[in-house]
């Protein structure tokens, strides 16, 4: 971690020295002084806005912005469709390559605005100051502090949110540095079929140029010079421009604490000297308050054991409050908790009580060493907050990519990964996911494969947080190997569509299709299905009909489940075949209707699904509203 701190300075520095060289080697302008009168005060500029300014931002954001920002959407319940994190799990090539052209892209934008508003104007004269004999590589890092929070906030703290990795963002940051420092440099650079893709001295130094003004200036790329190519803001005379600056730069401050204290003195011109003092003296408190708030602990008031893991910085956005009583304080009075597991859902009248687990029921078991609780969800998402003691895996952790996407594993293979997430023979495994199917997928899976019947978490990591329970980051902590056992069952499991052949035959079959509408009529064609459709006689029935809302994921009632179910065709004696892409949605219906007690030998999910019924050749496929 230390390596990756000090990554970025270690890399100004590289790079300074060597476009410093290559001017001193191959200048441009060779009438231009290297050991110029205001050098001192844009090394200080260099060292304030090139890496120090950046950290204490990073920090504040980490700890006091984004925090709030996932608790506001998490309260509006937009956290499915806006996620911290939602890059994370992009291949690291991919990050570097959106980073690089989003933000850049983002950046032309703010510098448009920068010249456009007089407001911002004010603050971007600084980067403008740059006169005659000082266009070199340093001057790319002269910039008053108010515009330096404003980029970076706007350009880091989106990339931060998604959960780009370190490696995109130094990518950015270094890459950026190098073409910057080559854009002011006085080197002749700027030739051949690339001046159209990246920016260059050649064509920068015109950004610069006396002139201009909202409506002249040119040339406003940052890294990529495409942009004003498309945008028609481009220009790249052969020559130079005969005048840098702006109208009034010979009285704009020409040391560092009198440009970071821009615009104050402005209007305090009979006290100018005065006010650079009181300027820099402020700025230099303002930043010591900044890097003791961004690198001061924070405590929170969590009473949610974590368990040895880091609390995560944003926490549950509710009004409920828990107590420590809702915890035990002892791992032995944890392990006697899980004997009450399923007592609230028995007394709901559910008919599979022991394959339920309340959040009260859970809270109180935390800790203990029997209890092994599994996240199924995406790594970024967990990483940004998860249950304590929860261990991750995912879809491709328990079902197959090839040959059929999302057919389930055999027992072997669900035996060795429960082992490697701590499960021992008398491990008591809870599942969860924050709204989605995956959780009933493991499930059915596990119970199906291996006859092992795990537990579900009602409502899942929304219902935790909604009654108060604080939540941990980062990655799952270390676990030991577990010893747990599997077998797989006597009769081998019925995965594919000829297996199901004599459940097929059997009378009063409802085929349920869980899928989305327009996947049921066809009008969407998933990317891992052969064709568009639903097999034939098929009824809609949404999968996420099984629970209460969108903000709360529990399971219906048993009154309401039946209602539905009844609804759709669903009688006591009636066989149900339930299906949809690959049997992860599907099996959340299943398990709605094992808990209103439907015998299980008159109901079957689908393991191969959509995936593979559409792929097969020669099968019959309805698409469109059903015929009534």
């Amino acid at each position: 971690m230390g390596l990756v701190v000090y990554l970025y300075p270690i890399s100004l520095a590289i790079i300074s020295v060597l476009v410093a060289t290559l001017e001193w080697l191959f200048p441009w302008r060779k009438e231009q002084k290297q050991i110029r009168k205001a050098l001192f005060s844009d090394f200080l500029h260099l060292l304030f806005n090139g890496h120090f300014l950046g950290l204490i931002l990073a920090g504040l954001a980490v700890r006091y912005v984004l925090p709030y920002v996932d608790q506001f959407l998490a309260h509006m319940g937009w956290t499915t469709y806006v996620y911290r994190n939602a890059a994370a799990s992009w291949p690291i090539w991919v990050q570097i390559v959106v980073a690089l052209f989003v933000v850049d892209f983002v950046q032309w934008c703010v510098h448009n605005l920068l010249h456009r508003i007089p407001f911002f104007w004010e603050m971007h004269k600084c980067h403008h100051s740059v006169v005659d004999g000082e266009m070199d590589w340093i001057v790319s890092f002269r910039f008053q502090w108010t515009e330096v929070v404003v980029y970076k906030t706007v350009l880091y703290l989106p990339l931060v949110f998604f959960g780009f990795g370190m490696e995109a963002l130094l990518f950015h940051a270094i890459f950026g540095t190098l073409i910057g420092h080559l854009n002011h440099a006085n080197l002749n650079l700027g030739h051949g079929w690339w001046r159209y893709i990246l920016n260059s001295p050649r064509m920068h130094i015109w950004h610069h140029y006396y002139e201009g003004d909202e409506k002249t200036t040119v040339n406003f790329g940052i890294i990529f010079s495409i942009w004003d190519w498309i945008f028609g803001t481009g220009k790249m005379p052969a020559e130079p421009p005969p005048k840098l600056g702006f109208h009034g730069v010979e009285e704009y401050p020409t040391d560092f604490f009198g440009q970071e204290a821009w615009p104050l003195q402005e209007y305090m011109k009979p006290n100018a000297t005065a006010t650079r003092v009181i300027g820099g003296t402020v700025g230099v408190v303002v930043l010591a308050l900044g890097y003791w708030l961004a690198t001061r602990p924070v405590t929170r008031s969590i009473v949610t054991p974590m368990l040895g893991e880091t609390a995560a910085s944003s926490q549950p956005m509710t009004k409920v409050r828990v107590s420590a009583a809702s915890y035990s304080a002892t791992p032995e009075e944890a392990t006697q908790a899980i004997a009450a597991f399923g007592t609230e859902a028995r007394k709901a009248g559910y008919l599979h009580p022991e394959s339920m687990v309340s959040v009260p029921e859970l809270a109180k078991a935390l800790g203990s060493p029997r209890l092994v609780l599994l996240d199924i969800r995406p790594e970024a998402r967990f990483a940004t907050g998860h249950i304590p003691s929860a261990q991750r895996l995912y879809r491709a952790d328990y079902s197959f990519k090839k040959p059929i996407a999302g057919l389930s594993r055999e027992a072997a293979a669900l035996q060795a990964l429960l082992r490697s997430r701590g499960a021992s023979k008398d491990s008591v495994i809870v599942l969860y996911t924050d709204g989605g199917p995956e959780a009933f997928r493991l499930w059915w899976t596990l119970k199906r494969e291996t006859g092992f019947k795990a537990r579900l978490l009602d409502g899942g990591m929304n219902a935790w947080k909604a009654m108060g329970h604080g939540i941990a980051e980062g990655k799952a902590r270390k676990v030991k190997e577990g010893d747990i056992v599997l077998s797989a069952p006597k009769a081998a499991p019925l995965r594919l569509w000829k297996d199901l052949e004599t459940f097929r035959k059997k009378p009063k079959l409802v085929i349920l299709d869980t899928r989305g509408a327009d996947e049921y009529t066809g009008k969407k064609h998933h990317r891992n299905a052969g064709k568009a459709g639903r097999i034939p006689k098929s009824r809609h029935m949404v999968w996420h009909s099984v629970i209460r809302s969108e903000e709360d994921r529990r399971l219906k009632s048993v009154a309401d489940l039946k209602k539905m179910f009844a609804k759709a065709g669903v009688a006591k004696d009636t066989n149900v075949l339930g299906y949809c892409q690959s049997g992860t949605r599907s099996a959340a219906v299943y398990f709605a209707l094992y808990q209103i007690g439907h015998p299980t030998a008159q109901m079957m999910n689908y393991d191969g699904s959509w995936a593979e019924y559409s792929h097969l050749p020669n099968m019959p496929i309805e698409t469109g509203k059903p015929k009534l």
